[in-house]
């Protein structure tokens, strides 16, 4: 009879020191989950405030230069290239206000939605003066411009 209360007293002993210990590592484990997840809301809040401070800066380089005049051998007219879409309009001016303004030859975008940012697209003149070739300089692809008064004499496409 001594044997099986001292046994069950060893046994209850056991028990208490294992739920004590448990307990002891379960706080030590809580513990440990909140500062790892302290940790992670910080690197959280960093990275959101990089990525606001990375599409902040890309918006203000984009910007920058994003839109070009080039000029034909019409003294009134220039064309007014987009940089980063590819799109153009042929601009008229004049001494008269009635006789100003603009026109578009291409009003898509050559990107397709994957833009590259400002510069990507630039025109060169060739021998023709009504005629410039437009470059996307990220992919290479090429496009024929003409520009002219009448609606019908302005057109581009893919070289």
């Amino acid at each position: 009879m001594k044997k099986a209360v001292f046994f069950l007293l060893l046994i209850s002993t056991i028990g208490v020191n294992a739920q004590t210990a448990k307990t002891t590592t379960n706080a030590k484990s809580v513990k440990h989950e909140q500062k790892v997840d302290s940790f992670l809301s910080k690197i959280d809040t960093l990275l959101m405030i990089n990525n606001q401070l990375l599409e902040h800066l890309d918006i203000n380089s984009s910007l920058k230069g994003r839109y070009k005049l080039y000029q034909t051998d019409n003294i009134y007219t220039f064309l007014q290239l987009d940089t980063r879409t590819g799109m153009i309009e042929q601009v008229q001016w004049s001494l008269d206000s009635d006789n100003e303004g603009s026109v578009t030859i291409n009003s898509d975008d050559l990107t397709y939605g994957y833009g590259y940012g400002s510069g990507s697209f630039e025109l060169y003149p060739t021998k023709n003066m009504y005629q410039f070739i437009l470059i996307d300089k990220t992919s290479g692809k090429k496009w024929h411009v003409q520009w002219g008064m009448e609606s019908s004499k302005r057109w581009i496409r893919r070289i």
